[in-house]
């Protein structure tokens, strides 16, 4: 099925067209320089070729603004060839853009991994958008699988010297730590959204933060205190204030009635992330690394030698899928969850949503099964499922 001449003007046509929102009928989606320039409810008349995808469902690629690394490369490696590694990978799971996600480093060696992103327009497969620094500045009360001792005091003069460096779009910060207020403005007044996470805040230094300009709350429950009704902390802010919650749905670092509650109470607020490590997508149990610790690796989950989650092994169609069948979403509030909301999160337009002007970013799935059978990135096919 693939497309000849995929790098000129074309149509996608589907019967199965989410938004997110689904579409009722069919649709012929006009591409041309990367971008949809039309979307028409009947049979073009011009000439151009039709990538006919009825019986597919057609919806806006994922996008993960939460991932560490992905077949056996490590976004702290800060090579251009583990970015481009992790881009192709990550396209095989219908992702169509992401952050690579540091952990917790001092700011000079952040400096050099963030300078990789000035060459991401030459990246295949996924688009990395910018890095989502993860640290340092993070709290030694909830450093979940990262060390500790890596971890710095949050300063401006810190945080300037990183956005010089290269393309930084999301910063996770523990609010309770000194002049972490002041650079939560400084990043917000610079577009660097921030997220909110390994953090033993109280309610109402998060609720500062989310006036200072914070919007997302990293990995929600996990890396901050349990909620508690005279004590509701950061995951009770993450309830009252409309922050975007990062969640992890794969049923290790949340139970499946949580994957539950979250859909029934937050899913217009909730972005879904992997927080993967180089496992993902390998299938292979041992030992790897996250930053500098050994991580020991199963069938379900990433763990420290004394039992600490560190990152996950989910995938973003796994993902979905959980959120589909475990938290009972529908196919549209999934892609919401999934595509839109994660660019939202960051400021992101032109992606996440199928309009017109948008960037030509697609998955598309298999009706019955929601598994991956062709990926487009900005019009062109970067992934298509070989035929058995």
């Amino acid at each position: 099925m693939s497309l000849v001449n995929d790098d000129k003007d074309y149509y996608i046509k589907t019967d199965n067209l989410y938004v997110p929102e689904k579409v009722e009928g069919e649709a012929f989606l006009h591409i041309s320089d990367g971008k949809i320039v039309e979307i028409l409810y009947s049979k073009p008349t011009d000439e151009l070729d039709i990538l006919d995808l009825t019986g597919f469902i057609v919806g806006p690629g994922f996008v993960d603004v939460h991932i560490h690394g992905y077949g056996g490369h490590d976004s702290i490696e800060g090579s251009f060839d583990a970015i481009q590694s992790i881009a192709l990978g990550l396209s095989s799971r219908g992702v169509t853009a992401f952050l690579p996600t540091t952990t917790a480093n001092f700011v000079d060696n952040l400096k050099k991994i963030v300078s990789v992103s000035l060459e991401f327009d030459k990246i295949k497969g996924a688009r990395p958008l910018g890095f989502h620094l993860e640290g340092p500045f993070l709290s030694k009360s909830e450093p979940g699988a990262m060390d500790p001792n890596l971890f710095e005091t949050p300063s401006i003069g810190k945080v300037k010297e990183l956005i010089e460096s290269g393309i930084i779009r999301m910063m996770t910060i523990a609010p309770e730590l000194d002049n972490a207020l002041e650079v939560i403005s400084f990043l917000y007044k610079n577009g660097v959204a921030i997220a909110l996470g390994h953090s033993a805040t109280d309610f109402e230094t998060a609720t500062k933060a989310f006036i200072h300009g914070s919007n997302s709350i990293t990995h929600f429950f996990n890396a901050m205190p349990q909620f508690h009704h005279r004590s509701p902390s950061l995951i009770g802010a993450g309830f009252v204030y409309p922050f975007y919650l990062q969640f992890i749905a794969d049923g290790v670092h949340t139970h499946h009635s949580t994957i539950r509650i979250v859909t029934k109470y937050l899913k217009d607020r909730l972005v879904l992330i992997t927080d993967a490590i180089m496992a993902a997508g390998l299938d292979k149990p041992g030992v790897y690394r996250l930053g500098d610790f050994d991580i020991i690796v199963d069938n379900i989950s990433a763990r420290l030698s004394n039992g600490t989650l560190a990152g996950s092994i989910l995938t973003m169609d796994k993902g979905f899928r959980n959120l589909v069948n475990i938290g009972e979403l529908s196919i549209s509030e999934a892609f919401k969850c999934a595509s839109t909301n994660p660019c939202l999160s960051i400021g992101e337009t032109g992606r996440g949503a199928i309009r017109e002007g948008n960037f030509a970013d697609f998955v598309v799935l298999t009706k019955d099964e929601l598994s991956v059978y062709i990926t487009i990135r900005e019009g062109k096919i970067v992934y298509e499922r070989r035929r058995s």
